[in-house]
């Protein structure tokens, strides 16, 4: 995987005393997609919550600005124009018989969101990492049906949050294409890890769901990877619905495989056998590809 990929096995680096201004409830609020702009009357923090079904925002000051564009210019996903990478990304899809889409109008009180004529060329940036993803994953991840569209941009509806997947589709929203490059990357592979588990056949999916009921929900021996939220806030996403275990677990084996080898191996003997079983369930279904 992609360097800024592997990273995710790492914690957050903080910001905090080393960006001029930002402190670190700033940095939180930055970290879960606020930002700050300027407007005629003033400065304004906030952004779009739960996907875009709602947004909110409040009085700022220029120090509050100045601090957010700095951040953003070391942790945030970079908006430009890269023809290469969208023609590269496109036609890689293409390939695999999967639609690349993008929604860039409408807003908040927009209830049919359109897409775009054409794929925006704004999100160069964007279009190379999802490439770069896609390449390292096994054929048939990228050909079947639970994978037909990838759609960047938009407003989620009020059970979303930054990304989704529904019926063959992954939605990469306004929060996510906008916000943190690490929170956009793990939440990528988090929505691919959705469209993986709705392909795996129903027997291995009873087999992992027993390990998951009776040892790791028992156990609360989850792995957690701090992007939007803290790592505890993701463990507590797997422990009580099953799908998420599943596509969180996708992400953890792509992203962090040597780490989460490395982990497993140091848990105890029964949590072990479980886990030994859930990563050999993925190897499989990854036609033996493991990442480093």
């Amino acid at each position: 995987m992609p360097p800024a990929v592997r990273a995710l096995r790492s914690a957050w680096e903080r910001r905090t005393g080393r960006i001029p201004g930002l402190t670190w409830e700033l940095e939180q609020d930055f970290r879960f997609g606020h930002r700050v702009t300027r407007t005629e009357t003033g400065y304004v923090m906030g952004g779009t919550l739960k996907g875009g079904s709602s947004s909110m925002w409040y009085p700022a000051t220029r120090e509050h600005y100045r601090a957010f564009k700095r951040w953003h210019g070391v942790e945030g996903v970079v908006e430009g124009r890269d023809d290469e990478a969208l023609e590269g990304l496109a036609a890689f899809l293409a390939e695999h018989g999967i639609e690349l889409c993008t929604q860039r109008g409408g807003g908040v009180t927009s209830r049919r969101p359109r897409d775009d004529p054409a794929p925006h060329p704004g999100y160069g940036p964007l279009y190379r990492d999802v490439h770069e993803i896609l390449r390292q994953l096994p054929e048939s991840h990228l050909r079947r049906e639970s994978l037909r569209c990838l759609r960047l941009g938009g407003w989620g509806p009020d059970a979303a949050k930054a990304s989704a997947y529904k019926e063959g589709v992954v939605h990469m929203y306004d929060f996510a294409c906008r916000g943190a490059r690490r929170t956009f990357l793990g939440l990528f592979l988090h929505e691919l890890g959705h469209a993986h588990e709705v392909a795996l056949d129903e027997e291995i999916k009873n087999a992992l769901h027993r390990d998951y009921l009776e040892v790791l929900v028992e156990a609360d021996a989850f792995f957690g990877v701090e992007f939007l939220v803290d790592v505890e806030t993701r463990k507590l996403y797997q422990k009580f619905v099953f799908n998420e275990f599943l596509a969180e677990t996708y992400m953890v084996y792509t992203a962090c495989g040597a780490r989460m080898r490395a982990e497993i191996e140091a848990m105890p003997e029964e949590v072990r056998r479980a886990w030994r079983r859930v990563y050999g369930a993925f190897r499989d279904s990854f036609e033996g590809i493991e990442y480093a």
